[in-house]
């Protein structure tokens, strides 16, 4: 067990306790609505902790360049994922308990989760990244991986591509990310998104940072 693995354990376990609050909140909505509507939730939190998986294991022991780039690849593939859940508040209009805020709660909490997970991954992975760039070239490609977050979620809540159709469907998805690529025009809708959730990413993920670095 490497020295950065050791050192996400108190953080690993505190987490851990963040998503049972979560999921205690969703089977109270449960129990008391007798509806299984909001268990997309678990399944999405679920795949926004594979990114922290997958630096986990690129960090635990030296891995060959080869692996490195493959493990990256997959983890940039799934990482839109955590920040996704926020998307998810869009399902509020669709609530039937008269205290609305119970199901803001429910959303957020899991949201905030998927979010700190995804940023405990990048986090491990801008680390990675500083053993093979400087730390100016890291922070800009961290400023891309965010923006490109931006454009996932955009592929995932509003054309509904998931992170395993790059294998069941690769033509399509990469068909309409050309489209958008070469016709920039044509779908400003696209980059609207990508800039306004891809600066919010970066802009959070910033100021955590900041925060962390002044203690």
């Amino acid at each position: 067990m490497t020295n950065m693995l050791y050192k996400q354990i108190p953080f690993i376990k505190s987490f851990i306790i963040s998503v049972v609050f979560s999921h205690i909140l969703l089977l109270t909505r449960i129990i008391k609505t007798d509806s299984l509507f909001y268990l997309f939730l678990v399944w999405n939190l679920f795949l926004a902790g594979i990114p922290y998986a997958i630096t986990i294991l690129l960090s635990i022991r030296k891995v060959k360049n080869i692996v490195f780039w493959f493990g990256f690849i997959i983890w940039l593939i799934f990482l839109p994922n955590s920040p996704y859940i926020l998307t998810d508040l869009q399902h509020i209009r669709l609530s039937t308990l008269q205290s609305v805020w119970f199901d803001v709660l429910l959303i957020l909490s899991f949201a905030i989760n998927g979010m700190i997970i995804g940023f405990a991954s990048l986090r491990i992975m801008q680390k990675l990244l500083q053993n093979k760039f400087s730390k100016q070239i890291t922070n800009y490609l961290t400023y891309l991986i965010l923006l490109l977050c931006g454009f996932g979620v955009y592929l995932g809540r509003v054309l509904r591509w998931n992170s395993w159709d790059i294998l069941q469907n690769p033509i399509g998805i990469i068909s309409d990310i050309f489209k958008r690529v070469l016709f920039p025009l044509e779908h400003i809708n696209t980059w609207a998104f990508t800039l306004g959730f891809g600066g919010f990413l970066i802009i959070t993920y910033q100021l955590i940072q900041y925060y962390q670095e002044k203690k």
